[in-house]
C-alpha cells in the first residue's frame, strides 16, 4: 500500500518538472520561430505555449487536491484535477483552431523558411526534453492515479510526435520541398491536438459527472462482497472516482436474527477487503435484513433496485 506522503513526493516533482520543461521549450522555440519563420515551428511553439499554461494549472490542481477535507468540502478536493483537465482540453481546441486559421492564410501567402539548422537544433533538443518528461510522467502514472498528470502526459506524448514532424518538415524544406507542406503539417497537427483534446474532455467529464468505475473493477468489488460467508445478498452498488479517491456504497443483506454488533463486524470485514483494492477509498455499507431490497433512498428501477 502506498501512503499519502509517497504519493505526494512523486506527483509534485512530476508537475514541477513539466512546468520547467514547458517554460524552457517556449523560450527556445520562440527564438527559433522568429529566426526561421517556419509554420511548422509555430505549430510546435503554439503547442508548447499551451503546454506551459496547462502544466501550471496541473501543478496548481495537484497542490489543491492534496488539501484535506474541510467543512465546506467533506468529500475532499480531488475533483479539481478533472476541472484542470477540462480547461486543458478547451485550450487545446483553441490552439488547434488558431493553427488551422494561420495555416490557411499561409497557403495563399507562403513565406520562405530561414536558418533551417537553428530550427533543426531546437527540435532535436525539444524531442529529447519531451521524451524525458513523458517517460517520467509514465513512471509516475504506473504507481499513482492523477487525471491532471494523465492529461499532461497525453499532451506531451503528442509533443514528441509534433516535434518529430516539425524536424522532418525542416529537413524536407532544406532539401527543396515545396513550402506548402509546412502549412499542411500545421493543419494535420491541429487535427491531432483536437482529437486528443476530445479524449481529455471525455475523461474529465466522466469524473465530474460521477461515472461508474469500469465493469472489471465493479466485478472485483462484487467478488469481495459476495465472498463474506454472512452476506446473503447485496444491491445498489454505486462507485465513482475523484482524484486519488474512490467512493463505494452498497447495501448488503444479512440474516434478520444477526445482532447489531455482528452485522457491524460484517461491514468492517468487507471494508478491510475493499481497502486492499483501493488504499484511498470511502466505503459506505447499509445493512438490510435478507430479502429487503427496496427503500426510500434510491428508486431508479434496474439501477438502484
Amino acid at each position: 500500500m502506498i501512503d499519502s506522503e509517497n504519493r505526494w513526493a512523486r506527483k509534485l516533482p512530476t508537475a514541477i518538472m513539466a512546468v520547467s520543461i514547458a517554460a524552457l521549450l517556449v523560450v527556445i522555440k520562440t527564438i527559433a520561430y522568429f529566426h526561421t519563420g517556419a509554420m511548422s515551428l509555430l505549430t510546435s511553439l503554439t503547442d508548447s505555449v499551451i503546454d506551459s499554461t496547462v502544466s501550471i494549472m496541473a501543478l496548481s490542481s495537484i497542490l489543491y487536491a492534496q488539501r484535506p477535507a474541510d467543512e465546506d468540502h467533506r468529500w475532499g478536493h480531488g475533483k479539481i484535477e478533472a476541472v484542470s483537465a477540462l480547461v486543458q482540453a478547451s485550450m487545446m481546441i483553441g490552439g488547434a483552431a488558431f493553427l488551422i486559421f494561420t495555416a490557411v492564410e499561409r497557403f495563399d501567402d507562403p513565406k520562405p523558411i530561414m536558418d533551417h539548422w537553428l530550427g533543426i537544433a531546437v527540435m532535436l533538443a525539444s524531442i529529447f526534453l519531451s521524451f524525458v518528461l513523458v517517460y517520467w510522467q509514465r513512471k509516475t502514472l504506473d504507481h499513482f492515479e492523477s487525471l491532471a498528470i494523465e492529461a499532461d502526459h497525453l499532451h506531451y506524448s503528442t509533443d514528441v510526435v509534433i516535434n518529430t514532424g516539425t524536424l522532418v518538415i525542416l529537413f524536407a524544406t532544406l532539401k527543396g520541398a515545396p513550402l506548402w507542406i509546412d502549412s499542411v503539417f500545421a493543419v494535420l497537427a491541429a487535427c491531432l491536438l483536437a482529437y486528443l483534446a476530445w479524449s481529455i474532455l471525455e475523461r474529465s467529464l466522466h469524473t465530474l459527472l460521477d461515472r461508474e468505475l469500469p465493469e472489471d473493477e465493479r466485478d472485483a468489488i462484487i467478488e469481495r462482497i459476495e465472498s463474506h460467508h454472512l452476506v446473503l445478498g447485496w444491491h445498489d452498488l454505486r462507485t465513482r472516482r475523484h482524484g486519488d479517491f474512490h467512493d463505494i456504497s452498497f447495501d448488503i443483506e444479512v440474516d434478520a436474527s444477526l445482532s447489531l454488533w455482528d452485522a457491524h463486524e460484517v461491514t468492517k470485514d468487507i471494508e478491510r477487503e475493499l481497502i486492499q483494492l483501493y488504499d484511498k477509498c470511502d466505503v459506505m455499507i447499509h445493512v438490510d435484513p435478507q430479502g429487503f431490497t427496496e427503500d426510500e433512498r434510491h428508486r431508479v428501477k434496474g439501477i438502484h433496485i
